[in-house]
């Protein structure tokens, strides 16, 4: 809710062609949401993806609005009481509208956009990280939330509501010179950045997610790419080893720059070696090259660290400062997070990877790094989601793991049962299904000796549990240091 107490002419231009009368109208909030409207109030009613504006306007007309703003394809029937303006995007012109109410639309915040299926999260912490050595201070707004990286305020989605993401920015703003965000595909599709400026976009990868509301790959794709289409961007990074950076560099308003393995990369990485520490990795730009350690586990984070280098380059840091700030470098809550333990226990890793391509690579990185002993995993799929990747899942969870596993996720309102046995269903490989995740977590690290390697994935950074409509407290990083304390005390 914004507080506007002023005549309606002053939302010009998008009121300028309505009669003089309504346009002295005066209205005491602005609400986006049907809940906050009082007697006096206009109400934006932006597009719902259940269809259920004409609920939302029922209940802000009881509420006493006597102003709706609405989608000119949108049907309404209302009191003659009642005004209504229809605008061409409703979504758009909230947007503009709160940031010109706001911060006069000159937010005094670099917005760097962060998209992709996997390594949003990494990307985004290791670009706040490096902008902060680099004494620049940047926030963090995503998946894990938004403010401090070591201290996020939790929101519980990747991309919060439009005006509660204008708010959450102009706080921001305080204390930031940027912000590193994650941008969804969900978000992207659903216009909830209007209004907002970004001064780049980053692009990590394109794999398998969230094709139960895109419903196919190019959807999906065309989705993540509409944030390579804002006319304001002056930079764009992206991943030149992904096979959808081809059509995403051809549908970029400026000329993108990248980063990768690949030879023609602008900014090219080699992974020299992977040890118990971490990875040593070797940046090249232009006529300059850097050897770093890295404290972090996994090739795709060094994929990710050269996806944050590149931006700070975008962004005029010099080559070699970047380098040394890499070297400081700490791992995002519950992305190939190290779980504490004796010398005399074996490794435990909790990573978020949820979907076929994440666990695949996870998989492999974390192969490099188990010198004598066995790989082990669990891992299950949330319910109510693409059941399509159900198979996949288990397929590449038995290739590359030596002890599977399966459990439950957040199997929502369907049978964990039933989700383990679609993983696993035409696999001939051996798997133990234990549908509760604290018992396949026990069964996990128990027996695995010193050598070993054990990934709990799926959930990473969540502390919870959903089960038939209800959230149960549950944290993989949690039940992993009970069991490692027993262990401990053995």
């Amino acid at each position: 809710m914004i507080t506007f107490k002023q005549p309606l002419k002053n939302l010009s231009p998008w009121v300028s062609p309505l009669p003089q009368g309504l346009l002295d109208l005066e209205i005491q909030n602005i609400c986006f949401d049907s809940r906050e409207v009082n007697n006096g109030d206009a109400f934006f009613v932006l597009p719902s993806v259940n269809g259920n504006e004409h609920v939302y306007i029922e209940t802000a007309i009881d509420s006493g609005s006597k102003l709706l703003i609405v989608d000119q394809q949108l049907s309404v029937s209302v009191p003659s009481n009642i005004h209504v303006i229809q605008v061409d995007d409703a979504q758009e012109v909230a947007g503009q509208l709160i940031a010109g109410l706001l911060y006069k639309q000159a937010l005094p915040l670099k917005i760097l956009g962060i998209t992709g299926t996997n390594g949003k999260s990494s990307i985004s912490f290791y670009l706040a990280q490096l902008l902060n050595e680099l004494n620049a201070p940047c926030a963090v707004m995503g998946t894990l939330g938004y403010g401090d990286w070591q201290q996020l305020k939790p929101t519980g989605m990747t991309t919060l509501p439009l005006e509660r993401l204008h708010f959450a920015l102009s706080d921001l703003a305080h204390n930031y010179e940027s912000v590193a965000m994650e941008v969804s595909s969900h978000g992207l599709e659903q216009n909830r950045m209007a209004g907002v400026h970004f001064l780049g976009a980053v692009f990590s990868n394109l794999t398998r997610d969230h094709l139960d509301y895109h419903g196919t790959m190019e959807a999906y794709g065309a989705a993540k790419a509409l944030l390579f289409k804002r006319p304001e961007l002056t930079f764009a990074v992206i991943n030149a080893d992904d096979d959808f950076a081809k059509i995403l560099m051809a549908q970029s308003v400026v000329k993108p720059v990248t980063f990768g393995l690949h030879a023609d990369a602008d900014l090219q990485f080699k992974i020299l070696s992977h040890h118990s520490t971490g990875l040593t990795v070797q940046f090249k730009w232009e006529d300059k090259t850097e050897q770093i350690e890295l404290p972090l586990f996994g090739a795709f984070n060094a994929e990710n660290v050269a996806a944050a280098y590149l931006t700070c380059l975008q962004m005029n840091f010099e080559f070699e400062a970047i380098a040394k700030a890499c070297r400081v470098l700490l791992p995002v809550p519950g992305r190939m997070q190290k779980v504490k333990a004796k010398d005399t226990q074996p490794l435990v890793i909790v990573d978020y990877a949820h979907t076929p391509d994440a666990l695949e690579q996870i998989l492999k990185s974390i192969r490099m790094h188990v010198q004598t002993g066995q790989l082990s995993l669990v891992v299950g799929c949330g319910g109510d989601r693409d059941q399509g990747k159900r198979p996949l899942m288990g397929k590449i969870a038995c290739q590359f793991a030596d002890k599977v596993f399966i459990t439950s996720d957040n199997p929502r309102s369907e049978s964990p049962e039933k989700i383990c046995q679609q993983m696993v269903a035409n696999i001939e490989n051996d798997f133990v299904i234990e549908v509760d995740r604290q018992k396949a977590i026990q069964s996990a690290i128990g027996q695995a000796s010193v050598d070993d390697v054990v990934v709990i994935a799926g959930k990473g950074h969540e502390d919870y549990q959903e089960i038939n409509g209800q959230r149960f407290y549950f944290s993989d990083v949690d039940e992993a240091k009970k069991v490692l304390q027993l262990g401990m005390q053995s």
